[in-house]
């Protein structure tokens, strides 16, 4: 009796297994989910913060680093010690690079076969048409990950250990800020996040490349190597650089403009520039501020929603929309103004991926309105600086006008979840539509519907 109590108990745990690992869209929520709930629970313990957190607290840190977001709602630099700042940074290491691509690495590396479940959902995240798609891909992420982090950590830790008469400080600070960085995670140890380090060039364009590199994808950058070759770049890169180069340039030219006197008041021309720039940078992802955003004006404050919304690049460590259905939606408006075929260098536009960025772009502003009711509905705060908390926890941002810390527990657990879905949510429903989308051939009469 006992034993067959037993097989039906492990038959169960099968089921219920299979139910969660059987399909890729269920796979990687599941996996993010667990590793936040680990990383809150250390994060918990006496040892990670010694003069003590709340439980609730740990898991928004956890969260956020693991969702790569930055926000945070207490002072990371005093109230962690420094195994509990490792921790945080294996976190936005682990969140950025992605459950799935470590555990994919460690099988090639230990020469091991991965079940058809894992490969399916690689295949499908990564947009990988066989194993040894998924294998070059994952090679590549690692290779550039490591390289990019370990110039920015070699240029930081000089710089910090320079200005700050230190070199311990300096390695800290130096290691931490570039995988933050390129993580785009937004983490810093400093109560005023880089504004006590605004005028320091180096600092600030070394955080912003990382968070540039970091936010366009390894297999983008690689082709974008292709510039200097003079050799055409293929559709998807066309799209990821441009609208990155567009975002950059307006970004910074706007913030100049509008925070002339404003935040910026008080720097140099040039720290006025560099900062202008740095803010255009982090807004679409990282979370680092140079400047205090508690006092941007309505057209500022327009200008970086905006920002953190579009996003980053797919494939990359970034949030928000991506760059790719912005230029989708753009190229589509465009050539319906010209009465055009949606072309991009000779290559027709796929209705599946017209599709596929509404659906997102839908789901994406459903969540938003949604996290935003609830905040402004529960919270007593400015209703400006909960749009924009809702604003950047959604896009995995993690910059605030100051409203992270006046959260009670119920506005705690609304931005933890909206962090969780900013992270999660794009992936797993392209997971999702992967599987469910295809070309049927089959043809329908045209259905004849007015838009006036």
């Amino acid at each position: 009796m006992k034993e067959k109590n037993n097989i039906l108990f492990l038959n169960k745990s099968k089921n219920q297994l299979d139910f969660l690992l059987k399909y890729p869209e269920r796979i990687l929520p599941v996996t993010f989910l667990l590793l936040c709930f680990l990383g809150g629970i250390i994060l918990y313990l006496p040892f990670a913060s010694p003069h003590g957190v709340s439980f609730i607290d740990a898991m928004f840190t956890a969260v956020s680093a693991v969702c790569v977001t930055g926000l945070s709602v207490v002072d990371f630099g005093d109230k962690f010690t420094f195994l509990g700042q490792f921790i945080v940074m294996l976190l936005i290491q682990a969140g950025g690079l992605g459950i799935m691509s470590i555990s994919s690495i460690v099988f090639i590396l230990l020469g091991k076969r991965m079940s058809l479940t894992h490969e399916r959902t690689a295949r499908y995240i990564f947009e990988a048409e066989s194993k040894e798609d998924i294998k070059n891909s994952l090679i590549l992420i690692f290779k550039y990950t490591f390289l990019v982090e370990l110039t920015g950590a070699i240029i930081l830790t000089i710089a910090f250990s320079i200005i700050e008469h230190n070199i311990f400080t300096g390695l800290k600070y130096g290691i931490f800020s570039a995988v933050s960085a390129f993580c785009n995670a937004g983490f810093f140890f400093t109560n005023d996040n880089l504004v006590s380090y605004n005028h320091y060039p180096v600092i600030i364009y070394t955080i912003s490349f990382l968070i540039i590199l970091g936010g366009i994808s390894p297999a983008i950058c690689v082709t974008l190597v292709n510039l200097f070759r003079k050799k055409k770049l293929p559709p998807v890169s066309v799209i990821v650089f441009y609208t990155t180069i567009v975002l950059l340039f307006f970004g910074t030219l706007f913030f100049f403009i509008s925070e002339y006197n404003g935040v910026l008041s008080g720097l140099s021309m040039w720290d006025k520039i560099n900062n202008a720039w740095f803010q255009s940078v982090t807004a679409r992802t990282a979370g680092f501020n140079s400047v205090d955003l508690s006092n941007i004006n309505m057209g500022t404050f327009l200008l970086m929603n905006a920002l953190m919304i579009a996003g980053g690049s797919p494939g990359s460590t970034a949030g928000g929309l991506k760059t790719t259905t912005i230029g989708v939606f753009f190229l589509v408006f465009w050539n319906t103004l010209k009465g055009e075929n949606n072309i991009i260098r000779n290559r027709a536009i796929r209705l599946d991926t017209i599709q596929k960025a509404i659906t997102l772009t839908v789901v994406y502003f459903l969540i938003l309105t949604i996290a935003i009711l609830m905040l402004l509905t529960t919270q007593s705060a400015n209703p400006l600086k909960l749009i924009f908390e809702a604003v950047s926890a959604l896009g995995t941002v993690g910059l605030t006008m100051g409203a992270t810390t006046a959260l009670d527990g119920v506005g705690k657990i609304i931005i933890i979840a909206t962090m969780f879905l900013g992270r999660v949510a794009p992936a797993t429903l392209l997971c999702y539509l992967n599987s469910k989308i295809t070309d049927t051939r089959v043809s329908y009469p045209d259905a004849k519907i007015s838009l006036t």
